[in-house]
């Protein structure tokens, strides 16, 4: 559990780690065994390395409550996703009416794997467990942000982007000054906006093609990110996207080719990623910076 409050804005900052090793995970939509396949094959020591996570636990997986039970561990840390902002919109009139649960059929969450939810509640869909009450609670609290370490060491963790509404400004994306003030200058919209685009805009990584933006922004230290799925690891304006699809089918209904669909795990110290493919058959290292 995320035990650094968030800042008004919803950034929470950890200090450097002194006794072991950093990793980012990227997008684990409920795939726990992937990811335990993983720390596996980095040695994880949960006396001494930290876990973080760039959101969106839950949804479409196997496992999505095993998922969020990382949680309570005190070596996890993770930033609010889409999905847990679904999740968390789907049951606020439930929490408003005392638990009685009040179920949107149409209801975004639901559209996009969040049945599971069905498992985790009692009395035939009428009160919510004592699990899932818990459950959100956390979530609620979860920030937006995570700032971990300082100087040239520093990296940041989002769920999607720092990016500007406007993409034409120079730069396009906010910078380590604007998260050390809480992004204050920001008038309230422009506040609302930043909120959104840090659980929801794909804008970068979607017009990455089209615009001659650099791999690196001098302003803004590196920037762990998902939510944007694809078999390839992308780097813009100091954001790393480290959702490669962990519950996409190995092979695609499009193209009938296999596809390197999996789970992403960063080490920021060393720029080293690993990767599990979605049908678990392997683990290996995929890519050192520079390769």
């Amino acid at each position: 559990m995320n035990r650094n409050p968030p800042s008004a804005f919803g950034i929470s900052r950890l200090p450097a780690n002194e006794k072991g090793r950093d990793f980012v995970v990227g997008d684990l939509h409920g795939c726990r065994n992937t990811l335990e396949k993983l720390l596996n094959r980095v040695r994880f020591d949960t006396d001494r390395d930290r876990l973080l996570s760039v959101g969106d636990l839950i949804d479409r997986g196997p496992d999505s409550m095993g998922c969020l039970d990382l949680l309570e561990e005190p070596w996890f840390f993770s930033v609010r996703g889409n999905h847990e902002q679904m999740m968390l919109d789907f049951f606020a009139r439930s929490l408003a009416m005392g638990g009685r649960v009040v179920w949107e059929e149409k209801h975004d969450f639901l559209l996009n794997g969040g049945s599971w939810v069905e498992r985790e509640l009692v009395d035939r869909r009428r009160r919510l467990g004592t699990r899932l009450l818990e459950t959100l609670d956390i979530l609620g609290s979860q920030p937006f942000l995570l700032v971990v370490g300082s100087g040239q060491e520093r990296f940041h963790v989002v769920h999607a982007e720092l990016s500007r509404m406007n993409l034409d400004c120079d730069p396009p994306v906010y910078g380590d000054s604007d998260i050390d003030e809480d992004f204050c200058d920001l008038d309230s919209l422009e506040r609302a906006e930043l909120a959104e685009s840090l659980c929801w805009a794909r804008r970068l990584m979607h017009l990455r093609a089209t615009r001659a933006w650099a791999e690196y922004a001098p302003h803004l230290s590196k920037t762990y990110c998902g939510h944007t799925p694809n078999p390839e690891i992308r780097r813009l304006m100091s954001h790393i996207c480290i959702d490669t699809g962990a519950y996409i089918p190995l092979v695609s209904e499009s193209s009938r080719e296999p596809e390197e669909w999996g789970l992403t795990l960063a080490e920021p110290a060393t720029d080293a990623v690993y990767f599990a493919r979605t049908d678990e058959r392997s683990v290996h290292a995929l890519w050192r910076a520079g390769q």
